[in-house]
């Protein structure tokens, strides 16, 4: 595999998308699902998040979250890595989500994902959730 830049990159087990659902990369995963009857968008985030991939994930999704009045889950239960960008990211992400009137929230029981949000504090400031089942209805 090539990156941008046209040096060699180490070959990555794994799907990949950057954009929603045009494959890019073999180290990020963006598979969003159909929403469902009760306007909520999910999607399935695997991978690394780290300072190569948060721009791309911040791409794929910003056009999601800015839909106004939307719903929108992030499920990031197969995430392997999330980096210090990863989580600007999605700060980001609930900033831009909460100007557009967007509910933004994340799903993940997976230590790799919940330990660098709470030890940085931001499982408190995030719409943060162990299990779908936690999930308050739509639009709430």
């Amino acid at each position: 595999m090539v990156d941008p830049a046209g040096s060699a990159a180490p070959e990555r087990n794994g799907a990949a998308t950057g954009a929603l659902g045009d494959a890019t990369d073999t180290i990020l995963s963006v598979e969003p699902a159909a929403p469902s009857d009760d306007g909520r968008q999910v999607v399935r985030i695997g991978g690394e998040i780290d300072m190569l991939t948060a721009p791309r994930l911040r791409d794929a999704l910003a056009p999601v979250v800015a839909v106004s009045g939307g719903d929108v889950v992030l499920d990031l239960d197969r995430v392997t890595f999330l980096g210090s960008n990863g989580l600007g990211v999605l700060v980001e992400l609930a900033q831009q989500a909460e100007a557009a009137g967007t509910k933004f929230r994340l799903v993940c029981a997976n230590r790799t994902v919940s330990r660098p949000l709470t030890l940085t504090g931001l499982d408190q400031v995030l719409d943060f959730y162990e299990s779908a089942a936690d999930l308050p209805p739509a639009g709430s």
